[in-house]
């Protein structure tokens, strides 16, 4: 996210000076008729400003949506394993509460396949050295 912020602020930075130089280019007296160059110079700093505006709130947007499914997933859902089958079909470990729901998901939608008491949930993992640390959690 710092690289992001460093290209929107360098983008600025930029319009600002074409900005000043266009204001210095702008014709003094009604009698003479702009360059093409002066409306070329005026409709790329209105477009830089305008894909700095979409930039800036595609970005907002996205930080808000993302702070939102992070304090979500802190309270009463959490993701603990997921794994592709292949075919576009996947597998889901979903602890919700007190309990764990295993998730099949696919091109037809999602399906419940068991509930098991979240205390009982790690007796169903294989062993973490038989493996290779599958059971870690960092199969997603």
């Amino acid at each position: 996210m710092p690289l992001a912020r460093f290209y929107l602020l360098l983008l600025v930075v930029m319009l600002l000076f074409a900005s000043s130089a266009l204001a210095q280019s702008s014709p003094a007296s009604s009698s003479t008729s702009p360059s093409p160059a002066y409306y070329l110079l005026k409709a790329l700093i209105s477009l830089g400003l305008v894909v700095a505006l979409i930039y800036a709130i595609y970005f907002g947007l996205r930080r808000l949506s993302y702070s939102g499914m992070q304090r979500a997933s802190d309270e009463q859902l959490q993701v603990l394993h997921s794994r592709h089958l292949g075919g576009g079909r996947w597998i889901y470990a979903v602890r919700v509460a007190d309990r764990v729901l295993i998730i099949g998901g696919g091109t037809e939608g999602l399906r419940t396949l068991a509930e098991i008491p979240a205390d009982q949930y790690q007796q169903y993992l294989p062993d973490a050295t038989a493996t290779g640390g599958a059971a870690s959690g960092e199969d997603r």
